[in-house]
């Protein structure tokens, strides 16, 4: 059973139910993940605030869903290069690269159910900036609106040269919205490891490092030959 079909299935469940108690019951089970995640985030976050206090830190943070990071030595300075190649001092800011959730690999309908909460707690929360993760799984929040639309964000003549591989979807308005960019091999994330397959990555539509963000993408065009 697909997640999309599966997920559709629980929120009949929850229609269905007529108690207070029931509902709530169903709704820790259903949501505990994302609230734990939300929590957990939130808490490293206050400790992050807290601990650059008067310091210009910038961060940006990045999930790469179904990398292959952990069967293979990636270079994780690429994040690093392709910020200072945009302008930023990375002395002064950060990236932060989370590459420990995968979706579909363990045959595990429980933990792919958890990794997609997770996924969806960040999202609703604002605490992801740049999402990449194959078709499948970047589709999914694509009809939640979740992205951002290059083509209002970064110059013409730079999309132009990767026409062919622009991700475009209809949003929930009717617009035509292109919300990523699907990388091949010799792309600066699969020279550095961390695919080798076709992988699509975007803009989070409500990010909270959003010019940086945008940067990020941009250099990472700039760098695609």
């Amino acid at each position: 059973m697909k997640l999309s079909e599966q997920i559709r299935r629980d929120r009949e469940r929850y229609s269905q139910l007529t108690t207070t108690s029931s509902k709530l019951a169903f709704l820790w089970d259903y949501y505990k993940y994302p609230i734990i995640a939300a929590v957990s985030v939130i808490a490293i976050r206050l400790i992050s605030i807290f601990s650059n206090l008067g310091k210009a830190n910038v961060n940006l943070y990045v999930v790469l869903l179904n990398n292959d990071s952990s069967v293979i030595q990636c270079d994780e300075s690429v994040f690093r290069q392709l910020m200072s190649n945009a302008g930023y001092d990375m002395d002064k800011h950060t990236v932060d690269v989370n590459t420990d959730l995968s979706l579909g690999r363990d045959n595990s309908e429980t933990a792919d159910m958890e990794t997609m909460q997770v996924l969806t707690a960040l999202f609703s929360i604002s605490d992801l900036d740049v999402y990449a993760a194959d078709k499948e799984y970047f589709d999914y929040f694509a009809e939640n609106d979740g992205y951002a639309d290059l083509s209002l964000l970064i110059d013409k003549d730079i999309l132009n040269k990767h026409e062919a591989d622009l991700y475009t979807y209809t949003n929930s308005k009717g617009q035509q919205v292109t919300g990523g960019i699907i990388l091949h091999s010799g792309s600066p994330l699969h020279k550095a490891g961390y695919y080798h397959n076709d992988v699509i990555i975007g803009v989070v539509g409500n990010a909270v490092h959003f010019e940086e963000a945008v940067a990020f993408i941009k250099q990472l065009l700039l760098n695609i030959k």
